[in-house]
């Protein structure tokens, strides 16, 4: 236990002093974008992301934070009963480890999100057949971890636009499928690069 500690502390002071040494060329962004998802069925949802340079390469390595978040709405039926008035939600969080290729305008991002599964489901049981409604709740949490792609369009020095995907490498009872959708990235230039800038 202490060994993993001592990792994640190191890891941790890595990104902080990478981030410092990266803020001449490559800054830190934040990412919000609107996806669809699902296996057996359609989700719609988003996800929010913070991003990391980890070196001041033109292609460098990051590191960064998401929340994704996509919701069903359509009843959920068994042979003796169903759902009604239900919400389906699936939340996950990752830390996610990749590589940014950079070319003039277009942006290649490739990573490995690794984090949880949190499924929610929430509604009313009812069973017609013995005649009753109850409501319902249940959640499950799961290890996540897949693949990443996002190919991105830099409007201007501060903002980008682009595709995200997401396949995942693991099936869960939860059925936390594949990710597709577009964002919208801000980078946050420092002082120096502002003052240049000018």
């Amino acid at each position: 236990m202490y060994l993993v500690i001592r990792r994640i502390m190191a890891l941790c002071l890595l990104t902080v002093v990478s981030t410092l040494y990266s803020q001449n060329t490559n800054n830190s962004s934040l990412e919000f974008g609107a996806l669809v998802a699902g296996d057996e069925a359609l989700y719609y949802g988003g996800y929010g992301k913070y991003n990391i340079p980890l070196s001041q390469n033109k292609h460098h390595f990051t590191l960064g934070f998401s929340m994704v978040a996509y919701f069903d709405f359509k009843g959920e039926s068994e042979p003796e009963a169903y759902l009604k008035n239900d919400i389906d939600m699936r939340l996950i969080p990752t830390a996610n480890i990749g590589y940014s290729l950079n070319f003039k305008r277009i942006q290649l991002n490739f990573e490995v999100p690794i984090g949880l599964s949190m499924a929610i489901t929430k509604g009313t049981l009812v069973n017609e057949k013995i005649g009753f409604e109850r409501d319902f709740y249940n959640q499950e949490i799961f290890f996540n971890y897949g693949l990443s792609f996002s190919p991105k369009y830099k409007l201007n020095r501060s903002n980008s636009i682009g595709l995200y995907s997401f396949l995942p490498l693991i099936e869960d009872k939860t059925q936390s499928g594949y990710q597709i959708g577009i964002e919208w990235t801000k980078t946050f230039a420092n002082r120096a690069n502002r003052s240049a800038g000018n």
